[in-house]
């Protein structure tokens, strides 16, 4: 089987086993990699999801509640 590395194709039978081996520790730490940025764009997006749902539905304070409501004052001219 052949191995592409760089562009350039190599005889894997023709590798030395140490090599072999970092290859493949090179594979898997590549996979792995790609795994956890998979797992972090999940992790955010649920993260963005609760806290939004967290702020929507909070209780609202009495006070906050009239205030929200309640018209502004309308400003008078002085002299």
């Amino acid at each position: 089987m052949a191995i592409t590395i760089d562009g350039k194709e190599y005889d894997e039978t023709t590798l030395d086993n140490n090599l072999k081996n970092s290859i493949l520790q090179v594979q898997n730490a590549n996979n792995n990699i790609a795994s956890l940025q998979a797992d972090l764009l999940n992790n955010q997006i649920i993260a963005q999801h609760h806290s939004k749902f967290i702020k929507d539905n909070l209780p609202v304070d009495e006070v906050e509640a009239t205030t929200e409501t309640a018209e502004a004052p309308t400003e008078t001219a002085t002299e």
